[in-house]
């Protein structure tokens, strides 16, 4: 399943996809720590685009937030405010990681 698609009448009018990456998001739900996911960009937001038992699981971020996103050994990380901590990313299969925080940490920039 391809997880960094996403269908065009869900962006709003000004909205452009950016980079995405999709892997293995660690991150605990039940008895479950391992999930197919993606996180895909926009101008104006970030998508996580989730495989929970072969149903899409979108949850959207603003940019503001996101505290930073960096690559630690190899898995990526998107850290959040205090509450949510951070999230990693490993076993990356589709897209680039260095892309992604580019793009990500502009954003973090300006906005």
């Amino acid at each position: 399943m391809d997880l960094t698609v996403i269908d065009e009448n869900e962006l709003y009018p000004t909205e452009k996809t950016g980079p995405a990456v999709q892997g293995t998001l660690l991150y605990k739900v039940g008895n479950q720590t391992e999930f197919e996911g993606a996180y895909i960009t926009t101008t104006e937001r970030m998508i996580m685009n989730v495989d929970m038992n072969d149903e899409s699981y979108k949850r959207v971020f603003s940019y503001q937030d996101i505290v930073k996103a960096y690559m630690e050994k190899e898995a990526l990380f998107l850290e959040f405010p205090e509450g949510m901590g951070k999230i990693a990313m490993v076993n990356i299969t589709k897209g680039s990681s260095e892309e992604f925080i580019e793009f990500v940490s502009s954003k973090l920039q300006t906005d």
